[in-house]
């Protein structure tokens, strides 16, 4: 009970004491924000939407998103149709998808890190992943799963 007396206090004494800004801006950006003028959010999304590149960017995004929760979704199925008595594998290949994407996450920021090249890492990664989709793909059927999770690892 103690405890929240005191921290309700605590929290009356910030409110009443702090103001919501400081008087000075802390660095030259906020010195311009606090200049400019507030625009409205509609009129950001709009000017968003008019951006080609950002619409070619959330496109493919969402293509590839989507491709990955279609393959997360269905594994299951596309490996025990393929392979009988196969869930736990088909489990354990999930996992190596999601393993791999995270190795590659960090690869990629990494790289980006460096390099400063976000449009030629994000076609090469995009490019990547469509040949290593098509390879999951048609090994699939080879009767060896190892070799799907190989591949699934690249397709991670």
């Amino acid at each position: 009970m103690s405890y929240r007396l005191a921290t309700r206090d605590l929290q009356r004494k910030v409110r009443t004491n702090f103001k919501e800004s400081p008087p000075l801006p802390p660095s030259a950006a906020q010195a311009v924000q606090r200049a400019a003028e507030t625009t409205s959010f509609v009129s950001s999304l709009r000017r968003l939407m008019g951006n080609p590149g950002y619409i070619l960017l959330l496109v493919s995004y969402g293509i590839n998103v989507g491709v990955f929760y279609a393959i997360s979704t269905l594994l299951n199925q596309v490996i025990l149709s393929h392979y009988q008595n196969a869930t736990s594998d088909a489990g354990r290949i999930g996992l190596t998808i999601v393993l791999a994407g995270m190795v590659g996450s960090a690869i990629s920021g990494f790289v980006l890190d460096k390099t400063h090249k976000f449009k030629e890492t994000t076609l090469v990664l995009y490019g990547l992943s469509l040949v290593c989709m098509v390879i999951f793909t048609f090994t699939l059927n080879c009767g060896n799963i190892g070799v799907v999770y190989f591949t699934a690892g690249l397709l991670g």
